[in-house]
């Protein structure tokens, strides 16, 4: 157990994807419940920076630019030798034992290095986080990182990002057009085509929406939530408010937090619909994945669906969630 508490920048390496970053809410809000008055730093790649700035208790974001200037060994020395925390840092914990991520605590010559990586990288650490007190959803053993540092187990909080709906144009543009309907929103697609939902289920949830005057936003990003759009609309139905790329992280959490009730399947916009409060119908189609990735009903206003994925159980459900 460390008791030194005089240090107060805390880094924290986060070099996963978005829906991992904002499932590191609960290690943030550990940290500044145990040291109030530190810094809490977070490095994440350059794509993912808007989910790690509007995190509760998150002061600083720096990002890795890996398929840029930060690409390879000598782009991570570069990186160093620009980072304005080098040298001073109190702690650093590294998520999922990125051997990147250690490397680089390691260069910036953190005082304490936390990670739970089984590689050889590990000898790298000061600390190493070994135990989980039980927990195996993910957003708690990142939250129990924490332990390492202060002996105590991390208390379970909810994920939380901040959001600012007066200012975000695109949001009040939206929030004033539909503002006589009840707004769904759907996300079909995540990083596994296996957990992504079947073209005719969403098409069906729209028509079902469609019948109940409520308005469909459909959420998403990239070539793979293009292609599922376009096949939405190729089979005539076009009733819905298309999205795709259209958001930036920050906008995507000020929509979500205007949807009446989200659908989604186990990706990022799940998590982060979540940490704004939003209602959220979780469709598992790899019920094995729940009990490290799903959100807790006792913790947030949700859903998860497992078993019966027909159109009409999904929507029923997710809209029971707010009447």
């Amino acid at each position: 157990m460390i008791k030194n508490n005089n240090e107060k920048i805390f880094l924290i390496i986060n070099l996963s994807y978005f829906g991992d970053v904002v499932l590191t809410s609960s290690l943030c809000q550990n940290i500044k419940q145990n040291y109030p008055d530190s810094k809490i730093v977070f490095l994440v790649n350059k794509p993912f920076y808007e989910a790690a700035k509007y995190q509760e208790c998150v002061d600083d974001v720096i990002t890795v630019d890996k398929r840029g200037k930060h690409k390879g060994f000598w782009g991570l020395v570069k990186f160093v030798t620009e980072c304005p925390y080098y040298k001073k840092i109190y702690a650093t914990f590294i998520l999922y034992g990125n051997d990147r991520g250690i490397l680089l605590s390691y260069l910036l010559r953190s005082k304490y290095r936390i990670s739970g990586s089984e590689n050889i990288s590990k000898y790298l650490l000061t600390h190493k986080h070994k135990e989980t007190d039980g927990f195996v959803h993910t957003q708690d053993i990142n939250a129990n990182f924490i332990k390492s540092l202060t002996g105590k187990t991390a208390q379970i909080l909810p994920i939380k990002y901040k959001t600012d709906i007066e200012t975000d144009k695109l949001a009040q543009k939206l929030k004033k057009q539909f503002q006589n309907k009840d707004i769904i929103g759907l996300c079909c697609i995540s990083k596994q085509k296996i957990k992504d939902m079947p073209v005719e289920t969403a098409i069906k949830i729209i028509e079902l929406a469609n019948k109940d005057n409520k308005t469909v936003f459909y959420l998403g990003a990239g070539k793979e939530c293009r292609e599922f759009a376009n096949n939405i609309k190729k089979s005539g139905c076009v009733n819905f408010v298309d999205l795709t790329d259209v958001t930036t992280i920050k906008q995507l959490a000020d929509i979500l937090k205007i949807c009446k009730t989200v659908i989604s399947v186990d990706t990022g916009t799940m998590h982060l619909a979540c940490a704004v409060g939003a209602p959220v119908a979780s469709v598992f189609y790899c019920p094995e994945m729940i009990k490290k990735w799903a959100p807790r009903d006792f913790m947030y206003h949700s859903v998860v669906i497992s078993d019966d994925f027909s159109a009409e159980n999904i929507y029923q459900k997710a809209i029971n969630l707010y009447n």
